[in-house]
């Protein structure tokens, strides 16, 4: 028997290698130690710029080990753009304002290539995972992926406990999602108990990068309960990240790691009020909307723009005053005003990718970014009409349901559960509900989350219901955005 190819060694040394399991006769012969075919991490050289977004993890019984002798030792001194913009603007002159320059660099969390906090053997591997599978993941566009850029960051930055709770809640993610539950439960408790020790002892952590560390995590284990459908504290751990978020300063919520993640508890909040009208009733902790100065940009964590996604919030909101029992009655006409301005919003609404984006992009990617974000539009509009009906919407949802389905067959697998729920609730006929069905099998077998397995289950009980009532002579359409708020604290959506 042969490997299928090389060991390391051999490679090292740019020879052919006999392949012979466990060792090579290579190695042997000449004895050599054998490097074996196992899969290795990418341990860059030297510390070049070239090399700044891989992830470097220590190997027990070689961290000791010096690359260099001591009086040999090299030194890199990286430039980055944000040096060449202060030699040119002369930020040096005494007349220019240095403190507001260094608090903006200050603020960020180091680059460094060496982590502050060694991560070794599978704890490596899940790292890497979680870096090149995960993140990915996460986002419609790749010019400034937070999940990679931010949240590696601010883990690998600092030795402490808000610190320690971000890494294991990653790890917990990585391990859930390569199907290692073992490791994955006890990244996750560990992950928690990291937490609860860090919100309890403020002035260890209490910085902002603390701050940023504490609310990343409770986002994190957010992200687990909709990757694992058994898991059911969803709401528990976005009800803290609110709490944290409700306790930083309007200076700390400007920095851009906090701005990633008010958007992404933001995202969160809009679609868990989607999903769970009822408890957007109750809920006191609101997350506001931030001012984009391009509302219209495409943000590749909601999948769409600020602008559209608004318009989602928006529709939750008259859903939840029609929803409430103990509001004041409410005005059909203001209803219909309210509906009219979003709906115009939406018709006019016009989504672009950022220039970085489309200098990174390949046009497929391209593409199926433009028209995941065309897809929520067109969701949104579809959602609008089953919340606020109004004389002839039967035209109008037969043309954003052509347009819909039309984009999703742009965009090579759907990353929003969200948009083809709304369009899957509107599929008549048998070959648009298998079609919906192929969509979600490819969701499942690419990205393996939880949350796309309870989508299937409740469409398929909402196409059960639509049929009954179409056999026995029911003309009128049941509400079927009712049916998301059931007793599953998973929500489903995001």
């Amino acid at each position: 028997m042969k490997a299928a190819q090389g060991c390391w060694t051999c490679k090292k040394r740019k020879i052919g290698c006999d392949r012979s399991i466990p060792y090579c006769n290579n190695c042997s012969r000449t004895k050599r130690q054998c490097g074996g075919y196992g899969i290795r991490l990418n341990w860059p050289d030297q510390l070049s710029n070239r090399r700044k977004d891989f992830v470097v993890c220590s190997v027990a019984g070689l961290a000791s080990v010096e690359r260099y002798p001591q009086s040999r030792e090299r030194r890199y001194l990286n430039f980055t753009s944000r040096d060449f913009c202060l030699a040119e603007k002369r930020l040096a002159e005494t007349h220019l304002p240095w403190h507001p320059f260094m608090e903006r660099i200050s603020a960020r969390p180091s680059l460094a290539l060496s982590p502050h906090t060694p991560v070794v053997g599978e704890d490596a591997m899940l790292l890497t995972y979680y870096e090149q599978i995960i993140a990915p993941m996460c986002s419609t566009t790749r010019a400034l992926n937070g999940f990679r850029h931010h949240i590696l960051s601010i883990a690998l930055s600092r030795r402490d406990r808000s610190t320690r709770a971000l890494c294991r809640s990653m790890l917990a993610i990585a391990a859930h999602h390569r199907q290692r539950p073992r490791a994955a439960l006890a990244h996750k408790t560990g992950a928690m108990k990291a937490l609860y020790e860090s919100l309890a002892a403020p002035t260890d952590d209490g910085s902002v990068l603390g701050a940023e560390a504490q609310l990343a995590t409770s986002m994190m284990l957010c992200m687990y309960d909709v990757f694992d459908e058994q898991e059911a504290q969803f709401h528990l751990h976005l009800n803290g990240a609110k709490n944290i978020l409700s306790k930083m300063s309007p200076l700390q919520r400007e920095h851009p790691v906090s701005q990633f993640l008010m958007e992404w508890l933001l995202y969160y909040d809009v679609l868990s009020d989607f999903a769970h009208p009822c408890r957007s009733i109750q809920d006191e902790l609101r997350v506001p909307f931030y001012s984009n100065p391009v509302p219209n940009l495409i943000v590749g964590l909601l999948g769409c723009s600020i602008e559209v996604f608004e318009s989602i919030s928006s529709i939750n909101q008259m859903r939840t005053m029609i929803l409430d029992p103990d509001a004041e009655h409410h005005v059909p006409d203001k209803t219909f005003e309210q509906r009219a301005a979003v709906e115009q919003k939406l018709q006019i609404a016009w989504q672009q990718l950022s220039p970085d984006e489309v200098a990174t992009s390949t046009d497929a990617q391209m593409k199926a970014a433009l028209a995941t974000a065309e897809l929520y539009r067109l969701a949104s509009l579809l959602y609008l009409q089953r919340v606020v009906p109004d004389i002839g919407d039967e035209v109008r949802r037969a043309a954003y349901l052509r347009q819909a389905f039309a984009a999703l067959n742009d965009v090579p697998v759907a990353t929003g559960p969200w948009p083809v729920f709304i369009v899957a609730c509107e599929a008549r006929t048998d070959e648009e509900r298998i079609y919906i069905l192929e969509i979600l099998d490819q969701m499942d077998k690419v990205r393996n989350v939880g949350n796309v397995r309870v989508m299937r289950t409740i469409l398929e009980t909402i196409w059960k219901q639509q049929d009954l009532r179409e056999h026995s002579g029911m003309t009128e359409m049941k509400q079927w955005w009712l049916c998301a708020d059931s007793s599953v604290a998973v929500p489903w959506f995001v």
